[in-house]
């Protein structure tokens, strides 16, 4: 006895990937509104911590730098979808860089003053925006990604 004819099962099964695909697509965005909504809060954060000049504000621009890592993370999510199916493909061309930019871009902007000071120098001064460490942050994220799938 069969179940359903192959044409409604085609159309049944076709359906529900389309349906899968749509709530995974969702599901994506809605992380990264949060994130993005997560950014935001932690920006204003850390504008005051700022100009209060309070201890907080090395930690806000690690958790900032982690919300952005995580968007670029997201950014990539047909990639983090092969992953979790565990269809790796390590590239250390992509990896070793990852890394470095990883470690540089959780470095928070106070050390970076206090390692090089204020200068005219390229180097330490990309550091000091932290528009330019989001963007690195979301790079770094997006990085990871791609260098563990295949693409």
């Amino acid at each position: 006895m069969k179940l359903c004819g192959s044409v409604n099962c085609t159309k049944i099964l076709g359906g529900l990937s389309i349906i899968k695909k749509v709530i995974g697509a969702s599901a994506v965005t809605l992380g990264m509104i949060i994130l993005l909504y997560l950014m935001v809060g932690n920006y204003y954060d850390l504008q005051i911590a700022g100009q209060r000049a309070s201890e907080d504000v090395p930690k806000l621009q690690i958790m900032m730098s982690l919300w952005a890592f995580l968007f670029g993370i997201l950014m990539e999510w047909k990639g983090l979808v092969e992953l979790i199916e565990r269809k790796f493909n390590f590239n250390w061309k992509l990896f070793i860089p990852t890394v470095v930019l990883f470690v540089i871009v959780f470095i928070p902007n106070s050390y970076w003053v206090k390692w090089y000071g204020i200068s005219q120098d390229l180097y330490p001064n990309i550091f000091l925006l932290p528009e330019t460490n989001l963007i690195l942050s979301v790079l770094t994220g997006t990085l990871l990604i791609r260098s563990f799938v295949k693409k």
